[in-house]
Formats: C-alpha cells, structure tokens, sequence
C-alpha cells in the first residue's frame, strides 16, 4: 500500500482523511495525561504530590526511551504484519497499547483495596510504561507515515496541519 501511494501523482481525499484521524486517539490520552494525571493520583488515589510526580516522571522516562527505539526499529523493519506495511504495523501495536493500558492508569487499583500504596505505585506504574510505549509506537510512526505517503513538500505540510 505504501509503494502505491508513492507511484500516484497526488494523495486521494480519502488518504488524506485516514491519514487525518489516524492520530486523534494520540491527541485525546495526551490531554488527559498531561492534564488530569496529577490531580487524579493526588486527590483520587491519595497519593503524595511526590509520589504523583514520580509516576509522571517514570511515564516521561519510559516514552524518552520508548521514542528512539520505536524510531529505530520502525525504520528498520522491512515488511509489516499481514502485509499491513511496516509503520502501520508499529501504528497498530501503539493503539492495542494504548487501548489496554489507559483505562488502568486512571482507575483505581484493581484488587489493591488494602494495598500498601508502595504495591499501588508499581501497578500504576508497569500500566503508564505499557501506555507511554504504546504512544510512542503510534506517534513516532504516525508522523513517519508522511514522508512514506508523499514525497511533495506541500502534501507533507498539509497532512502535517491535518493530523
């Protein structure tokens, strides 16, 4: 499919559409993540702002390392899964990610009721490092696509401002 759209002259409204909601589940988890994760630990789970902190930490030092190996292995894959196309491939395990873990990370512990909140901490945390992988996966290889989608200038911009 990738080959495809390289032969053709310019982009079908259609791509540009897939291409255009390909990200919104990104765009949707991010807000929440970046806005509501502290005040959901803090004054939901009763962590400490410390505590709270840290598991915003852990989850920004996990999509750090997570972003430059999904870099370097989209980039290195040769074919995708299915014959789905290799940033699709690494697309589509970023969304089962995200789609798996982000409940987790903003419900309470399941079966943590008496808990150490040390026990709660780490569950929280193995779910924003499943999360923070799998946002990575779709991020990375999202903005990738553009250049394997078209090789005008113009087209790359736009599907830029789409997304």
């Amino acid at each position: 499919m990738e080959e495809s759209l390289l032969e053709s002259d310019t982009l079908s409204k259609r791509s540009v559409f897939a291409y255009s909601v390909g990200h919104v589940l990104n765009d949707l988890t991010g807000s929440m993540w970046l806005s509501y994760l502290i005040i959901f630990y803090y004054r939901v789970v009763n962590f400490s702002n410390a505590s709270a902190g840290y598991l915003l930490f852990i989850g920004q030092i996990a999509d750090a390392i997570s972003t430059v190996f999904v870099g370097w292995g989209s980039d290195r894959t040769r074919t995708g899964l299915c014959h789905y196309g290799r940033r699709k491939t690494w697309h589509l395990i970023g969304v089962i990610c995200i789609l798996i873990s982000f409940p987790f990370c903003f419900n309470l512990c399941i079966g943590c009721k008496d808990s150490h909140l040390w026990v709660q901490f780490i569950y929280y945390a193995l779910f924003i490092i499943i999360f923070q992988f799998g946002w990575a996966c779709s991020q990375i290889t999202h903005l990738a696509m553009i250049n394997d989608l078209t090789h005008k200038d113009g087209e790359r911009v736009a599907l830029n401002s789409y997304r």
